[in-house]
């Protein structure tokens, strides 16, 4: 329960952060910036954070839901632009698509070669152990 408390007072605090600073970017996004700095300095996450997010994202589907309900809202309004808002639409998606694809592969990268550098090390000791 201390995990969602936490998560969740970060979400409301970063929004709260964001209207009183007027900046236009999302709460939940500075909110995941906050986060993943706290995780950076403790260089782990807690294992309360990490069953609730656990939890949390087995049911990520549903939060989609209030998007595509706004998304509707918003072909409503703008019954003009419609076509051209599925184009910008499509065009997003596909660039989110390569950008997730780009940073994973990215990391497996540098992943891979920190992992190399560790296994090179642990020969030359065993090599000078010998």
């Amino acid at each position: 329960m201390q995990g969602y408390i936490f998560i969740f007072a970060l979400l409301i605090a970063s929004d709260f952060f964001v209207k009183k600073m007027e900046i236009n970017i999302p709460g939940s996004i500075i909110g995941l910036i906050i986060l993943f700095v706290i995780f950076c300095v403790n260089g782990k996450v807690t294992k309360t954070i990490e069953r609730s997010s656990q939890t949390l994202l087995k049911y990520l589907p549903l939060f989609i839901i209030p998007i595509g309900v706004g998304i509707k809202e918003l072909f409503v309004n703008f019954d003009s632009k419609l076509v051209l808002m599925l184009i910008v639409s499509v065009l997003s998606l596909i660039l989110a698509v390569f950008i997730t694809v780009f940073t994973i592969w990215i990391i497996k990268y540098f992943l891979k070669r920190i992992q190399n550098k560790k296994l090179h090390i642990q020969n030359d000791n065993r090599v000078e152990n010998q």
